[in-house]
């Protein structure tokens, strides 16, 4: 009689191969993830305005309804002006040494039309971040870079008869110090972990973290991992 072929049927995996391929899965997963990880941007602040409050002078006041007080108490319809004449100069103490990046001019119809933007750690020693000598008055927000405790607005050039006369002085930078603060304050997480090149250990602690999941693969853990820009070996 004729023979019938019976295709040959692979005996079904044992409990160690399936366990076998899903880990398996999972560190081939979890080495794709860490090998295809776009490199993090160090997270960026946005500025925060650190003059509103502070302590203020000024080299002088046109009368006592506009104190150097009132260039910086958050109000647009109250400003400081000073004497008609030549040089004149408003300063803010922010209270500590920080980081500054932006000076807002928010000139009254007398304004400046030669003035500096002078930073100091001290309030004795100046460098100068911004000058012009072609001021046209109304807003003038400007860009500045560098660490100082106290800013200063220093008239060298008044476009009109009277003297200098500021709605507001705004000074924005970094709030407190030692480097940027995260948007919201605080860490990322326990289970966020950020490198950069000088970061010891990295290979262990991803070590430590594949241990982990290799053996609560179907756990709640979650962890990220973020390099900063750089070269790593």
């Amino acid at each position: 009689m004729p023979v019938v072929g019976i295709p040959s049927v692979a005996p079904p995996p044992t409990r160690r191969s399936v366990r076998r391929g899903v880990v398996g899965a999972v560190v081939t997963a979890l080495a794709a993830t860490l090998l295809t990880f776009a490199p993090a941007q160090e997270a960026q602040a946005a500025p925060v305005l650190l003059s509103q409050g502070k302590p203020v002078t000024a080299s002088s006041q046109e009368h006592g309804g506009t104190p150097a007080a009132d260039a910086v108490d958050g109000n647009a319809g109250t400003r400081w002006s000073s004497a008609h004449s030549d040089p004149q100069w408003i300063r803010v103490d922010l209270g500590a040494t920080t980081r500054v990046s932006q000076v807002v001019l928010d000139w009254e119809v007398a304004y400046g039309k030669g003035y500096r933007i002078e930073l100091s750690t001290n309030g004795s020693d100046w460098s100068t971040a911004y000058q012009t000598t072609t001021g046209d008055g109304g807003t003038d927000t400007i860009a500045v870079a560098g660490e100082a405790r106290y800013i200063r607005m220093y008239g060298t050039a008044r476009a009109t008869q009277y003297g200098y006369s500021l709605w507001e002085f705004k000074v924005y930078g970094e709030s407190g110090t030692g480097g940027p603060q995260l948007p919201g304050g605080g860490d990322l997480g326990p289970n966020v972990h950020v490198f950069d090149p000088s970061t010891p250990g990295i290979q262990t602690k991803l070590d430590e973290v594949f241990r982990q999941q290799e053996s609560a693969q179907f756990g709640s853990g979650r962890h990220a991992f973020l390099f900063k820009p750089g070269t790593y070996n």
